[in-house]
Parts: C-alpha cells; structure tokens; sequence
C-alpha cells in the first residue's frame, strides 16, 4: 500500500517538488562529477576539439576509476538523493513510503530472480523485434553507432582484469544503479503516479517508458521497457522496494558475469558480447513463463502484499491540514488506485 502525502501538498506539487530537486541533482551532479577528472586534464584539452575527439581523449583504460566515480556521483544526485528529499518533504516517513522499510523473504528473493532470468529471452526478443522495424538504412546506422558510443564507455567502467576489477564492476554497475534508480522510478516516481492517477497499470507504463528513455538506448528501448514494467508491476504489487533492487541488480550482474566469463584476461571488454538476440517463439515462451512464476510469487507473498494500490493514512497520524483527509475518511481512509 502506499501513504498520503503527511504534508499539505497536491500531487501536482509533489511532482513539482520531485522535478525541482532532480533539476537542481542534474545540475549539482553534474558539476560534482567532474572533480574526478581534476588533475588529468586541462581547460584546453576540452576546448576547440570534437565532442568525439573529447570522448576519444576521456574513454581510455587509464581514466577507468575516474570514469567509475564520474558515474556513482552523477547516478547518486540524479536518481537517489531526489526522490529522497521529495520524501522528506512530502512525508513523515520517508523510508517508509519508498518502501524501504518491508522485510525480504528468501523464497520472494528466488521468484524475483527467476522472473528475471525469464525475462532475457523476452527481453532478447524485444531487441530482435526493434530491428526488424522498417527503419531506413541511414536510421538504423545511426541508432548502431548511438549503442557503440555507450559500448565503449561501459567497457572503460567495466574494464575486468582480474576478479577484483569484475566484483567492483559489479558494485558500480550492477548494485548501485540498481539502488540508485529503483529509488526514482519506482520509489518515487511511480509511486506518485499510482496515487495520482488512480490506474496503476498506467503509472506503471508511463513510468517504464521514462526510464527506458532515460537510458538514451533506442535498439533497447522496448527491451528496458519490458524490465521496467516488470519492476513496476513488482512494486505495484508488494511496495517493498528492495525486491526491486534485488531484480534490477540481478539483470544487471548477470549481464557483467557473462562479460566476465567471455573476455580472455588481459584483453580488452567488449560489451558487444552479451547483446544475445533470440527468436521471437522464444519472448513469447519467456512472456509465459513470466506470467507463470508471477501467479506462484503471489501466492507466496500473500501474507505481504498489503492491501495493494491503495492509498491510506499512515497508522496513527493526524494532519488536520492535510488535503486528502476527508476525501479518505469519506471513502473509508482508503482510495482504489
């Protein structure tokens, strides 16, 4: 379930509130992200040249750490710390209605992984379908060469070589985005959508279709489209957001371990590799098995789900000024999302 605002604010202010502090963490972030490249480069190194000139200057091994930094900063200020504050404001209980506050289960823990290992065909398939799109010859060349500009900054990052260099891999790449950005989107963004619009399948493809774009993929778009709304339906159903980054970091580490284990030691990581393409008769068994092992996750989280896409009041709390609270006493201190 999830909690009225505790502060007198309407949905259109805590989505003011939210796009203020994610401008203000777009701009801090990006500013702060620089201060790892402070002694490597100058001024002029950045100045008359080509935005792939630059990148050709700024994506080599040596710069691999700066590079990590660069990423946890800018993540940390865009997608965690907003959806935090937002929180903090608008509620009394901030933990609690991002949903960090519900235990974990271990058999909750083994379906999500299984769904999401069940997603990769899917997910596979969706990539597969994108291209199979009539796109023009001159579109698609260009959404390639979008993909390798993000291949060759995610192999300076994950640059593996030894075990030490793939579990800080893991930690960079795989468990804080996946802290970091289930916080904003489901955390927080599709939260207040659920609440607002009354319709959580809608809050949730909205919201799947925000962080899919926030990945700036568009070969993978509908790919992180599927994952985002089976992360969402995940909260949707439970509101515990940890299960979210249970899944979001298993996706994600998976996908570092299969780089891993297909690089030779000492060459260079090439995450070309593990954009596995399957059949379409295969997304369409991966979508069945998805739907299956959600039905069983269900069951087993019964116990948990408390009162799912609701909206009430927090336990205990009055707030006279609050301008939700007729509306849910006269509704029984509840609204059908």
């Amino acid at each position: 379930m999830a909690h009225f605002a505790t502060k007198r604010y309407s949905y259109w202010g805590q989505l003011s509130i939210l796009a203020v502090f994610c401008g203000g963490g777009l701009i801090f972030g990006g500013i702060l992200s620089l201060l790892p490249l402070v002694g490597k480069f100058h001024l002029k190194d950045f100045s008359g040249g080509s935005s792939a000139a630059i990148m050709d200057k700024l994506l080599v091994p040596e710069n691999a750490n700066a590079l990590r930094w660069m990423q946890f900063i800018s993540t940390l200020f865009l997608f965690f710390l907003p959806p935090f504050f937002y929180a903090l404001v608008c509620h009394r209980k901030p933990w609690m209605h991002l949903g960090f506050t519900h235990r974990v289960d271990v058999k909750q823990v083994a379906f999500i992984i299984l769904i999401m290992f069940a997603c990769l065909p899917v997910v596979g398939a969706l990539q597969e379908l994108t291209e199979m799109l009539p796109w023009s010859k001159a579109t698609l060349l260009q959404f390639k060469e979008a993909e390798d500009a993000y291949n060759r900054q995610i192999a300076v990052i994950a640059r593996m070589n030894g075990f030490g260099d793939y579990l800080l891999s893991v930690i960079v790449i795989a468990f804080l985005p996946a802290v970091f950005e289930e916080t904003m989107f489901r955390g927080g963004l599709q939260n207040l959508l659920s609440r607002w619009f009354k319709k959580p399948i809608l809050a949730i493809v909205v919201t799947a279709i925000i962080f899919s774009a926030v990945h700036g993929s568009y070969l993978g778009f509908l790919s992180r489209f599927a994952l985002g709304f089976v992360l969402g339906w995940v909260y949707y159903r439970t509101g515990n957001i940890w299960l979210n980054i249970i899944g979001h970091f298993f996706n994600n580490a998976f996908a570092i371990t299969m780089l891993y284990i297909s690089t030779k030691p000492g060459a260079k990581t090439d995450p070309s590799k593990i954009d596995d393409h399957f059949p379409l008769w295969i997304g369409l068994i991966g979508i069945a098995a998805v739907v299956g092992l959600f039905k069983y996750f269900e069951k087993i989280s019964k116990n948990d789900i408390d009162r799912p896409g609701e909206e009430v009041l927090i336990p205990g709390y009055i707030d006279s000024n609050n301008p939700f609270l007729a509306d849910a006493e006269n509704n029984g201190n509840t609204h059908q999302l």
